[in-house]
């Protein structure tokens, strides 16, 4: 195996352990994805109620978990945008592990193309008053809320956009419910990867 291809299991393994020791996590195993509904006598209004996570607990998580999203990162494998890392399909690598990663990336990005469950339909009207309608896919959702509220202009505008409706707070439960969701999703990924990956590096099994 190359240096910087094992050097890049290796970081693979440390990084599946940070996000498996974060105290997000710990609430998604705790908690689940909870959520309650309550109808009023309109039928049409619906309140969403959930647990939530704090914002440091969610800051932390993803600072880490972005390692396996962005484009630049050598163990990028969540976004369906883009091509898998060249480095976890390297030719030196064993072809058992080639094919695992090449599994658990195929599922992720099957999953991120989905609409959620309980598909989320948003109205939209331009400074014209013109409307369209956006339904988004969990991609969409993960890629927004994951750089949304904390950095990139782009995705924060479409979080503006989502949330510009008299029911922005219940639009705002759906979004985290679903972002909670597919971060507990693909952390599952990540980890099952992890535990091939210290097959391939040679390294004890975690018990």
């Amino acid at each position: 195996m190359k240096e910087p291809i094992k050097a890049t299991l290796e970081l693979l393994v440390e990084k599946a352990n940070e996000l498996t020791q974060e105290e997000f996590t710990h609430f998604l195993e705790e908690f689940g994805h909870q959520m309650s509904y309550q109808y009023t006598s309109d039928p049409q209004q619906l309140t969403v109620s959930t647990v939530a996570p704090s914002q440091t607990m969610h800051k932390s998580f993803i600072l880490t978990y972005r390692m396996f999203v962005q484009e630049r990162e050598h163990m990028r494998l969540i976004d369906p945008t883009k091509e898998i890392s060249t480095n976890l399909l390297d030719s030196s690598l064993s072809p058992q592990w080639l094919e695992r990663v090449q599994d658990v990336a195929q599922k992720i990005h099957a999953f991120l193309r989905e609409k959620p469950t309980i598909p989320l339909v948003i109205n939209l009207i331009d400074q014209q008053g013109n409307t369209r309608t956006e339904t988004p896919t969990r991609w969409d959702i993960l890629e927004t809320l994951l750089y949304g509220e904390y950095a990139h202009s782009t995705q924060r505008a479409r979080l503006k956009n989502w949330l510009s409706t008299p029911f922005a707070p219940m639009v705002r439960e759906f979004l985290m419910m679903e972002f909670r969701n597919i971060l507990a999703f693909t952390l599952g990924g990540i980890q099952h990867l992890a535990h091939y990956a210290r097959i391939e590096l040679g390294l004890p099994q975690r018990g």
